[in-house]
Order: structure tokens, then sequence, then C-alpha cells
């Protein structure tokens, strides 16, 4: 009988422990899958959000996402031309037409504004202004502004919107269409540069505000194709034009005027 009782009782007493250590593996397992599967969801899409878009090649647009209603980032690629941008035909503040072949040969930053905007042309052009500062007196960079009202925007205009920032008559140059129209500015925009414009209709259209228009600059290479755009308006990405303004002149005044090092020796 003693013999039974001791078995019976050590059975029972270990049969218990056993399946507690299951259920608590079991419910172990089960947590760790929840906190990984909260961890995974709460970082969901935060890769496109925290990561910067290099501003001189992408372009970023906000999407509702339908599956949870957060919005979602898409990241588009700036391809421009490796051709470089179309050639033109348009007439500078001076009244000397000027064709894209005239900048060939220089690095130069293009912007686009217009005179009776009442927006952020003003940084644009001031943006532009301290390139002209910066950088004319030892590199051979030009600057050009487009306007994207032809029609009110001919030589006279510009060349008083120019002078409030005392733009170099020979280096910055101010584009217009002396036919006061957008067929040939618009499509080069559009187009070659990949860059947004149009007029403002209806409930947009407002004073100083007829013209919806980017606020980013392009760098084109001397051999006219589009090296990257950064916003004018956000200093962190004008710090960056500039450092790569700095980085490209340099590269440029190097290559012209080579020391003997440089130069191949004669055999």
């Amino acid at each position: 009988m003693s013999d039974s009782s001791s078995t019976d009782n050590s059975t029972q007493s270990s049969s218990p422990p056993s399946a507690l250590r299951w259920f608590f593996v079991i419910n172990g397992l089960f947590c760790f899958v929840l906190i990984g599967a909260w961890v995974a969801f709460g970082m969901r899409g935060r890769g496109d959000a925290d990561s910067k878009p290099f501003a001189r090649g992408t372009d970023t647009i906000e999407e509702a996402d339908d599956n949870n209603g957060r919005p979602k980032v898409v990241k588009i690629e700036m391809k421009w031309s490796e051709t470089g941008i179309a050639d033109f035909e348009l007439t500078e503040r001076s009244g000397r037409v000027v064709h894209k072949s005239d900048l060939e040969g220089h690095p130069w930053v293009v912007s686009f504004i217009f005179t009776n905007c009442a927006g952020p042309c003003a940084k644009v052009s001031s943006a532009m202004q301290r390139l002209q500062k910066e950088f004319f007196a030892d590199t051979d960079l030009r600057l050009v502004t487009i306007t994207v009202d032809p029609e009110r925007d001919q030589p006279a205009e510009l060349s008083k919107y120019a002078a409030g920032y005392e733009a170099d008559s020979d280096r910055w140059l101010f584009l217009t269409d002396p036919s006061k129209s957008k067929d040939i500015i618009y499509p080069l925009i559009n187009g070659s540069f990949l860059m947004p414009v149009q007029e403002a209709k209806g409930e947009m259209r407002a004073p100083g505000f007829e013209f919806i228009h980017t606020n980013n600059v392009l760098l084109v290479d001397e051999h006219g194709v589009v090296q990257g755009k950064w916003l004018s308006t956000d200093e962190a990405e004008f710090s960056q034009l500039r450092r790569e303004l700095k980085k490209r002149l340099k590269k440029s005044t190097k290559d012209e005027t080579p020391t003997d090092e440089g130069r191949s020796k004669p055999e």
C-alpha cells in the first residue's frame, strides 16, 4: 500500500510543473510574435519617411494609402536628357537674342520667376544673387532667370527687376519671349528642365499668384546637360548646391589651367 501511495504521490507532484513549463513556453512564443508584429507595423513606411531624398536627382510626393490611411511617400527619379536641353531662342533684358549655344562652355544655374510675383520669387532671386556674390569673382559661372509671364515681362520690366538684385548685365541673363507667347518657354521648362509651370485658373488665381511654377534652381553643365535641382528657398538644399558648385567650378578651373605636372611631357 505504501509503495502504491508513494507512486501516486510522485506522479501527481511531477505532472503539474511539466504542464506549467509548456504553458509558459507557448505563451512566451505567442508574446514574442505579437511584439515582433507590433514593431514591424510601427516601422512600416518609416524607411521612406526618414530617409531624405537626394535633392539633386529625386523628387517626392505623398499619396494616401488606402490600406491604413497613412501617407505613402512615392519617389520619382528625375532623368534629364543626356544630350542636353533643347535649343531655344529667347530675348535678354538688353534686347539681344540668346540661344543655348551662347551658354556652352560655361556651367550655369537657371531659375524661374515672374516680376509681378507676390510669392517666393523674391527668395528665389535673392538666392541667385547670393550665387553671383559668391562665385562671379573667381569662376566662369553664369546665371539665367527665365520669366514664366512673357506677356507682361518684356525686356523693360525684366531690366527693372534685375536692377533690384544688382544683376551683372553680362553673366546673369534675364530671358523672355518677345512674342509674349508661352509656347516656347513652357515646353522648355516642362520638357527639358522637367519642372512644373502653368497659369493659375479659377479660385487659385489672385493678383501676384497668377502662375504656378517651381522654386527649384537647376545646375546645367558646360555642355547644356542638367546636373541636378535644388530648392532655392530651403537653406539646407541651397547649401548643397553651393558645395556642389565649389567642387565643380574648382575642378573646371583646374582642368582649364593645368599645372606643369598635369601637362603631358614631350617624348
